[in-house]
């Protein structure tokens, strides 16, 4: 079943007393795109995030944020390195005794090197933070495609009426067709016998070019046509997930039968029709523009 490419979904998982939430919001794309915000502490998971949802969704513009909050939020996130104090102290003083500079090494001097501190969420168990926050991303990935699909149930709806409703008219073009052609056939052939009456015409030759011309007139493999592609149309939308690409080469097939109808018709009905038929294929591919 087709599912509608705009949605939004939200996970929350609590973990130790840090709570990780996940909200994805998507949009209508041609392809899938991925926009992240996460957490600087997260960065270097960004591409496993978006593995995950690949799994999952094919096409949209998906943006995805990641917030982790814990208990001790409220007070500064960081942490003296010990190590890396002491390291840093080492060097500088080397670097006195090489350069013959005399000056004593004060605090200032260490705080212009940021590796003294680190994040307090470096020191946490980062595969549990990892753990936790794709719990929630697949719990949003969940939602975000539940209401993907409802909205994809309604847009399917729609769409099945209108094709439907082409059905009809391609019925009533074949019948109108059907009753027409030996009217054409007629004037054809009282036009011919108009310009027989000199006797150098061919009558057999006259009659073979006029079954010719009403030949071409006849809209019927245009209208079988354009009912296989309406059941195909419809067999796609019930059978298949992904069905976006697809659909859209089918419209842009069931135009091409409509215009080769119009081009054929000498009927004010049909050519009427007609235009009904493509004002609903216009609406069919909005509604298709939504599917993933």
């Amino acid at each position: 079943m087709a599912s509608s490419m705009t949605g939004f979904g939200e996970g929350e998982v609590q973990i130790n007393g840090t709570t990780v939430t996940v909200e994805l919001k998507s949009v209508n794309n041609r392809y899938l795109e991925v926009s992240c915000r996460i957490p600087s502490v997260l960065s270097h998971c960004e591409r496993e995030v978006k593995e995950i949802i690949r799994e999952r969704i094919h096409r949209g513009k998906l943006y995805l944020t990641i917030s982790i909050q814990g208990e001790n939020d409220g007070v500064l996130g960081i942490r003296v390195d010990p190590r890396s104090a002491r390291s840093i102290r080492r060097l500088l003083g080397e670097l006195c005794i090489e350069a013959g500079v005399q000056e004593e090494l004060r605090l200032e001097h260490l705080l212009k090197f940021s590796e003294v501190f680190q994040s307090a969420r470096e020191s946490e168990d980062d595969e549990e933070t990892w753990q936790a926050v794709k719990q929630a991303l697949i719990a949003a990935l969940s939602a975000l495609k539940e209401m993907r699909d409802q909205e994809g149930a309604v847009l399917t709806q729609d769409i099945v009426g209108r094709v439907k409703a082409l059905d009809r008219h391609v019925a009533a073009i074949e019948q109108i067709a059907k009753k027409h052609l030996p009217e054409v056939r007629k004037r054809m052939l009282e036009r011919v016998q108009g310009l027989m009456e000199n006797g150098e015409v061919e009558v057999c030759r006259l009659e073979s070019e006029v079954v010719l011309m009403a030949d071409k007139m006849d809209v019927t493999e245009e209208c079988v046509r354009l009912r296989s592609h309406n059941q195909l149309f419809l067999r796609t939308l019930e059978e298949e997930a992904v069905v976006g690409k697809k659909l859209n080469f089918l419209l842009q097939e069931m135009n091409r039968e409509a215009n080769t109808i119009s081009a054929k018709a000498t009927n004010a009905e049909i050519s009427h029709l007609v235009v009904e038929m493509k004002e609903e294929i216009e609406r069919i591919r909005e509604q298709v523009q939504n599917l993933e």
